[in-house]
């Protein structure tokens, strides 16, 4: 949220949900039960307690599923529609669907999915039981077909109703085709295993060059698509920089839009708006519906800027100046009025000057790009949200003089204080898997400030850099990125596209870049509503992730955007690099105003329809439910009171009722995830008070051996071993503290409090090790527990159960969706100050985590204000 607000969700979200979604089944009446209970206790009704399982054991999952069909003897199989042939079967995904890839020759051929070797279970056309046969056509030539089974739904799907897919262009002969610009060499062909109307083909043959491609249909040029997707259209340029890149074709076939990604570089052109640099000239364009005066000063002259169609944007000027501008300060101006490049990639600090540059071309001081860190699936995340400046300010950090406080000081290995690890290697040695850096583009207040307040998207922080020159200070964050990266450490950006600076950072372009109503609470909330404000911010995201190579964007107030916007601009990016594994999330609500619009924004009931492009939201109700308050005195589950039923639905990932993309009718419902990664799930962030303060602050003592500590692992520890991706914020691992000489009022609101307040102080990682040795060790013990990390919705629904007993949450988890119904992990969360003594299921159970961290016991004794884990071994 920016610097001024409070960040709390709005009190509408402690409704109760609305009890008309999904069917009355047995676990879905217990679901909605429990959330009932969690609903009344935030609302201030008493602890509804439930001492049997809130949750129904599930129906088994299948253990094959067949394609049988009128194929299956070109499959090799011994006959035609033999529902138990090997060369048919599918294979079970991480995603929990089950997936093929058939060679099939040309000709007409019906087909089922056949359940467990044998007809007793099968679907036909739509999913029906028993129901029709499925028809599908190979045309000549034969083709690689792609099926996809939705065990939930029991719809199977082919990908044989697309005609054939072919990337031509002027390299393929040097790939073995016939001639080049071919659309019948199968060499090229792209593919859809996945069915999601995504076709790719990858290749590393393509020699170091310059190149281009367009995509036909059908092995024809009667139908082709080019240059932003047209029907026709124009050859799509592309670069392949070295021998031996590794370069991805992908074409959407819903939009018809082709992209080329070739070592991490896109296809041209690089920048839409803006500064288009090259060495033989220029190319300046902006935005301007309300006034056709328009100009660029540069090099000492004006140059008056001309109407320009460009394909997807509406009212753009345009002027192209010769000569090498490289590093020349530009200047646009509109109706006489001096403002800012909304698109600048550098800028001349100060001032509403840009900077003409080529961020592309900047490359790391390694040389190139080190190798992403993998991400199989996102819930195998765990977020670390650091400031730039907080977190190696101090001279406890270890960190070099000169690059405390700045990106480089982030990524200074072989730093210590007093003989722990500091900086990157503490990330390191804690196990997080990215961190999620807060505002690191260029805003307009003096730090210390955290910096939410942007005034030039597109362009790093001076404040945060060493370096003056512009290919230095675009150097040093690629140098960040990469070093990070190198390290094993993904970057996620905190970005605040909700609102600006002041009104004057885009209002003397037009006021149409802002919104009506002050929905950020700031005064100058953007309107993404303006397709030109939408266009923007995509555009802004694609120059990090192409120019950058970040993993991700936490988007601040999310609650101010559309959310078909964000949908748009998560498939746009997960479709143009779709080897990114990108992540996208945010907070659900706005500033606090009433919005006119508010069932078309980002909302815990509109996340449902995000989850296709794994659109998630931070979950506010399941952290007040843990901790209570923001910055009141009064503990939730953590301290022993509050609602366990409210923590037993958190745990299960807070899925919605039915599987299903729908939006919802109650906004705020907290059945909100159709996918596990859409809830983030936190305690604690940089906004309020943090954990270890709430704590204090509600009256707990006895620092990290005694009642404070106690809660302080319970609390995080109940957030690791739930389902979703959990967040921690910096120095929460070693009981971090804002309140200085007992100020818990700065402390609740810290935005721009001094060094003394915010900045991360490393004897305390010496002074509380024993809490910095439990988050490690339950980070680990998340990393190492598939059943912690489940990433479908059906997974959830059959392979995970809940009990309260009293206070006490037990979670029983199967990771194996074979046997959905075996529990391999318990986990119990005890907040009361008694042993709880655990029920296990038969078989040799180990007790892997206790209030101290990692262990190895066989007794089933769980300590007071706890978690504890037990997995099967």
């Amino acid at each position: 949220m920016s610097r001024r607000l409070s960040r709390r969700i709005p009190s509408s979200s402690r409704r109760i949900p609305s009890s008309s979604r999904g069917t009355n089944s047995p676990r879905t009446a217990a679901r909605r039960a429990a959330t009932l209970a969690a609903s009344i206790a935030l609302l201030g009704g008493g602890s509804v307690g439930l001492s049997t399982p809130v949750v129904a054991a599930p129906a088994a999952a299948p253990s094959s599923v067949v394609l049988a069909g009128t194929f299956d003897t070109e499959l090799g199989c011994s006959a035609d529609w033999q529902p138990d042939c090997a060369q048919a079967k599918m294979t079970l995904q991480a995603d929990g669907r089950w997936k093929a890839s058939l060679n099939l020759p040309a000709g007409s051929y019906t087909y089922k999915a056949a359940v467990d070797g044998s007809w007793t279970e099968n679907y036909g056309s739509g999913g029906v039981p028993g129901g029709a046969d499925i028809s599908l056509t190979v045309p000549s030539g034969g083709e690689q077909v792609g099926f996809v089974y939705d065990p939930d739904t029991h719809v199977v799907t082919d990908n044989s109703a697309m005609p054939v897919v072919t990337a031509a262009g002027d390299y393929q002969s040097g790939l073995g085709c016939a001639a080049n610009w071919s659309a019948t060499c199968t060499t090229t062909t792209m593919t859809d295993p996945d069915g999601t109307g995504v076709y790719t083909y990858t290749t590393t043959a393509i020699p170091a060059g310059d190149w281009n491609t367009k995509v036909t249909l059908g092995r024809s040029w009667d139908t082709n698509y080019g240059a932003a997707g047209a029907a026709g259209g124009a050859n799509i340029p592309f670069t392949v920089p070295a021998d031996g890149a590794r370069t991805t074709f992908s074409f959407n076939s819903a939009t018809h839009l082709m992209t080329v990604v070739s070592n991490q570089g896109a296809t041209a052109p690089l920048n839409t708006l803006g500064a288009l640099y090259t060495s033989a000239a220029t190319t300046f364009r902006i935005w301007s519906p309300d006034s056709s005066n328009v100009s660029v000063t540069v090099g000492g002259a004006s140059h008056s800027m001309t109407a320009t169609t460009l394909s997807g944007y509406t009212n753009v000027y345009q002027a192209v100046v010769p000569g090498d501008l490289k590093d020349q300060p530009y200047q646009f101006s509109v109706g006489g009025v001096a403002v800012p490049d909304p698109y600048a990639q550098m800028v001349k600090p100060g001032t509403t000057q840009g900077v003409v540059v080529d961020t592309a071309a900047v490359t790391p001081s390694s040389g190139g790009w080190g190798s992403r860190p993998a991400l199989v699936n996102r819930e195998d995340a765990v977020v670390y949200e650091l400031s730039a400046h907080d977190f190696t300010v101090d001279p406890s950090s270890g960190v070099d003089a000169a690059k405390r406080g700045k990106f480089l000081g982030l990524v200074q290995t072989g730093t210590t204080y007093d003989g722990v690890q500091t900086g990157i290697d503490h990330l390191k040695q804690l196990g997080v898997t990215a961190v999620q850096l807060m505002p690191s583009f260029d805003f307009g207040s003096t730090v210390p400030n955290w910096g939410y307040d942007p005034v030039n998207y597109n362009t790093p922080e001076e404040q945060y850099s060493q370096f003056t020159a512009p290919e230095d200070r675009i150097r040093e964050y690629k140098d960040m990125v990469d070093q990070f990266h190198r390290n094993g450490i993904r970057v996620i950006m905190d970005v605040v596209y909700n609102h600006t600076y002041t009104k004057s950072v885009f209002g003397g372009i037009t006021g149409k870049y802002y919104t009506g109503t002050d929905l950020s609470g700031t005064g100058n909330s953007i309107d993404d509503g303006n397709p030109m404000v939408s266009q923007m911010i995509q555009d802004s995201l694609e120059h990090w992730v192409r120019d950058y190579d970040v993993d991700g964007f936490r988007f601040d107030l999310a609650g101010v955007h559309y959310y078909k916007d964000a949908y748009n601009w998560a498939n746009y990016l997960e479709t143009t690099y779709p080897d990114r594994d990108l992540m996208f999330y945010g907070e659900p609500w706005n500033g606090g105003a009433g919005d006119p619009n508010e069932a078309q924004k980002v909302r815990y009931g509109t996340l449902p329809a995000l989850a296709p492009v794994h659109f998630g939201a931070f979950n506010g109700v399941y952290r007040d439910a843990i901790r209570g308050g923001t910055n009141d005195n009064v503990m939730g589950f953590m301290g022993g009171s509050g609602n366990p039923s409210a923590i037993a639905f958190g745990m299960t990932g807070s899925p919605t009722d039915a599987d299903s993309t729908a939006t919802l009718s109650d906004l705020w419902t907290p059945a909100f995830a159709d996918r596990p990664d859409q809830t983030m799930n936190y305690v604690s962030i940089h906004d309020n008070l943090n954990l270890y303060d709430k704590i204090t602050y509600s009256g707990a003592t006895g620092g990290a051996t005694g009642t404070a500590g106690r809660i302080d692992r319970l609390a995080v520890g109940t957030v690791l071993t739930s389902q979703g991706v959990p967040v921690i914020a910096e120095g929460d691992e070693f009981l971090r503290s804002k309140v200085v000489n007992g100020d818990y009022d700065t402390a609740k609101n810290s935005y721009n409090a001094p060094d003394s307040v915010n900045a991360i102080h490393w004897g305390d990682k010496i002074t509380n090790a024993s809490v910095f040795t439990y988050y490690r060790d339950a980070i680990a013990l998340r990393k190492a527990t598939a059943a912690l990390r489940l990433t479908t919705w059906s997974a959830i629904h059959d392979q995970l159960t809940t009990q309260v007993d009293g206070a006490t949450v037990i979670a029983r988890i199967s990771s194996d969706p074979g046997a959905p119904t075996t529990p391999d992990t318990i986990v119990v969360a005890n907040p009361t100050t008694t042993a709880y003594a655990a029920t296990l299921p038969s078989g040799t159970w180990t007790k892997v985590l206790n209030s101290s961290g990692a262990t190895s016991a066989t007794d089933t004794s769980c300590d007071p204000q706890s978690v504890t884990v037990f997995t099967r071994t």
